[in-house]
């Protein structure tokens, strides 16, 4: 019996983001992936070490998913508009700069 690993369902999540883009357009795809997945993968980040691993990953791949143009003005009203801890706030500037460099 193999052990969900939950610290990889980023790839998934990934994949349905890009249906959803194609199917329900691209507001409800970054409500989906940013605005709920990312924010709550990285609040497990600050807790988990598995999820801090592949963070990184995460983040390079939600930017193959979306351009910076798409993500830019999303991730800051988010930053306006909710309450974020320094990881999700990190996080957001990492797919909404220009800088290729995710750390």
């Amino acid at each position: 019996m193999s052990q969900v690993q939950f610290e990889r369902k980023w790839i998934a999540q990934c994949a349905a983001a890009r249906d959803v883009k194609q199917l329900f357009g691209l507001a409800n795809a970054l409500d989906y992936l940013i605005g709920e997945k990312l924010l709550n993968f990285a609040q497990a980040a600050e807790r988990y070490a598995e999820f801090a691993q592949e963070l990184p990953e995460f983040l390079r791949e939600i930017r193959d998913v979306f351009s910076v143009q798409e993500t830019g003005d999303y991730a800051e009203r988010l930053e306006r508009t909710r309450p974020l801890s320094p990881l999700q706030r990190h996080a957001l500037r990492a797919i909404s700069s220009a800088s290729t460099q995710v750390h």
